[in-house]
């Protein structure tokens, strides 16, 4: 396409566009359901529903204490239908485990693990933490959550190499996370999550997907019952 002027012809393709904004760069590979189709299995577990189990999950995996719950219901996470809940598994010691799929992989890949050292040390961080939902969360509300959870994941990453770079030969490895180490970023995940989420349906539906009507995730059976607290409205100074 080009846009005519008396003198001068300028082709649509070499119009600068304007740099995405940082919403726009974390919604903008959204694939379309003919791209997933080429690529989904019929007859097996699909594969982008294969960690399903691990992303959701209830408040006792990690032994949350009511403090915890406390700070994610009434202020990190207040008037949302879900929280994040930081913690290592303490439920699933076989099986699911983190540190059973980390050793795993560890062997895949021919790491040993140091001699006196847990093997909780070389947990991958996006590990440790997950969704719990609740029970009268629809659609939008699961999506929502797989939202803040991705974003979640990368500050918990930043987080966990800044930590790693303070320590020293001598100390002791850092302790798995949990829910009380993370309320900053666990507030800020919640209110990026609520800006980027417009975004992210606009893109779903220009892709061809219907978020609103169908699940994306598929059915998630994990909830839990919590009384929702109204949003605290942020009051206006009067101008002087």
């Amino acid at each position: 396409m080009k846009f005519i002027d008396d003198n001068v012809s300028i082709d649509s393709a070499d119009v600068v566009k304007p740099p995405k904004t940082k919403k726009e760069q974390l919604v903008s590979n959204v694939p379309t359901p003919e791209d997933i189709a080429e690529q989904e299995k019929i007859f097996m577990p699909p594969d982008h529903l294969a960690r399903r189990a691990i992303a959701f999950g209830s408040p006792g995996r990690t032994a949350l204490d009511p403090d915890e719950l406390k700070m994610l219901v009434n202020d990190a996470f207040r008037g949302e239908k879900y929280f994040i809940v930081v913690g290592k598994d303490e439920k699933n010691t076989r099986g699911l485990s983190a540190r059973v799929r980390q050793w795993r992989r560890m062997r895949r890949a021919g790491i040993n693990v140091e001699k006196g050292v847990s093997l909780d040390y070389y947990l991958d961080p996006q590990e440790q933490c997950y969704i719990v939902l609740h029970e009268s969360a629809n659609n939008l509300d699961i999506l929502k959550s797989a939202l803040a959870l991705v974003i979640f994941r990368r500050k918990l990453v930043a987080l966990d190499a800044t930590m790693r770079q303070q320590k020293t030969s001598g100390d002791d490895p850092p302790p798995p996370f949990r829910t009380r180490d993370c309320q900053e970023i666990l507030r800020e995940t919640r209110i990026e999550a609520s800006k980027v989420f417009p975004h992210l349906l606009r893109e779903l539906t220009k892709k061809g997907w219907r978020p609103p009507l169908r699940s994306l995730l598929g059915r998630v059976s994990a909830r839990a019952d919590w009384k929702i607290q109204p949003v605290r409205e942020k009051k206006h100074q009067p101008v002087s």
